[in-house]
């Protein structure tokens, strides 16, 4: 955890600001002038030397009601006593892998409209960060990004895949009681959590909360599913969600080799011929034929085992915004396979 993320803080509990700081062990990062705007460096960091400490394990206690928040392994675990964890995920052996375009490429599609330049110099929150694939993106486009999610190996995950970036945190929060002030951040983004919460209008109003007037929230959300498509999602994770881990991850195995020969191969050699296209796009979660097969059966064994609570229809997500009270709103509809929406407004 780094110094000056304290300054965002906050119970999550008591939302009192008074967090006290017990430090156990620090660790030393290598910083330089560049990344900082401002000419006084922030807590922990030492330019002359060209250094900043990060504390690796320690504890932040609430002045307000004394509830104690340890950090470990770098992570301050925010989470109160009654809140739920997330589930366990695949992608806790995930590690990005830059030079592969793709990664990339995702971020930026579910993103859109914003750009690069949007988040450089911003104060970020990343609601959800898995294992950490956005957070990072966000940071190496020059925002200064706060990636939460109450899975615990998923924010370990997200921690070693961003933790040699400067300008990236990663923190164990619950979404519902998030561990910051009031109007602290100039950007939100929420990417693929909002249908999986049993309580997601309440998510989207707290979300709004932590962002500053003039600030912006972005979400990508599931469309409705019907048919075929709606039978099957119901089926398989009302069985799944139940299974154990090693059988969850052994039927995930079984679908992602049927998808690379049924579906990722026969798309990767025919997408470019012109009438063969046409079915081949047609083929379930073809667009997933650019990943590592262990990519793939990590997000299937995610899918497969988080259910989706509430799908979004482009007018609720426009009308979801307006009604409170967010600014040039934008709705837009993205299909991969299956209908999606990205929907984006300016908090008033």
């Amino acid at each position: 955890m780094k110094y000056r993320l304290l300054s965002w803080l906050c119970c999550p509990g008591c939302r009192s600001e008074d967090l006290r700081l017990e430090t156990i062990s620090v660790r030393t990062i290598p910083v330089s002038q560049g990344h900082f705007e401002r000419e006084e460096a922030p807590p922990g960091v030492d330019l002359a030397r060209g250094e900043e400490q990060e504390i690796v394990e320690g504890a932040l206690h609430c002045g307000g009601c004394a509830e104690v928040f340890p950090i470990r392994g770098g992570i301050p675990r925010m989470m109160l006593s009654d809140s739920e964890p997330g589930p366990p995920s695949l992608h806790q052996k995930t590690r990005l892998d830059t030079a592969r375009p793709e990664w990339e490429e995702n971020f930026q599609d579910l993103a859109s409209p914003l750009e690069a330049k949007d988040f450089l110099g911003k104060l970020v929150l990343d609601a959800g960060c898995g294992f950490g694939r956005h957070t990072f993106f966000a940071a190496r486009y020059g925002a200064e990004v706060v990636g939460i999610d109450s899975s615990e190996n998923g924010v370990e995950a997200a921690y070693l895949n961003t933790s040699h970036l400067v300008r990236a945190h990663i923190v164990q929060a619950d979404v519902y009681r998030p561990p910051f002030r009031e109007a602290t951040f100039d950007l939100t983004y929420s990417f693929g959590v909002l249908h999986h919460l049993d309580r997601p209008l309440e998510a989207f109003k707290i979300l709004g909360e932590m962002i500053r007037p003039g600030g912006r929230l972005s979400l990508w959300v599931y469309g409705p599913r019907q048919g075929a498509s709606l039978t099957v999602n119901k089926a398989l994770r009302g069985v799944t969600t139940e299974m154990s881990p090693e059988a969850l991850e052994e039927l995930s195995g079984a679908i992602a080799r049927g998808l690379r020969l049924f579906s990722h191969t026969p798309y990767r050699f025919l997408r470019h011929v012109p009438v063969a296209h046409s079915v081949v796009s047609h083929l379930p979660i073809h667009d997933h034929h650019q990943w590592p097969f262990d990519v793939v059966v990590a997000d299937i064994y995610d899918r497969l085992r988080t259910p989706v609570h509430h799908w979004f229809k482009s007018e609720e997500l426009e009308q979801l915004f307006t009604d409170d009270g967010y600014a040039d709103v934008m709705v837009t509809r993205r299909v991969r396979n299956n209908e999606t929406f990205r929907a984006t407004g300016i908090r008033r």
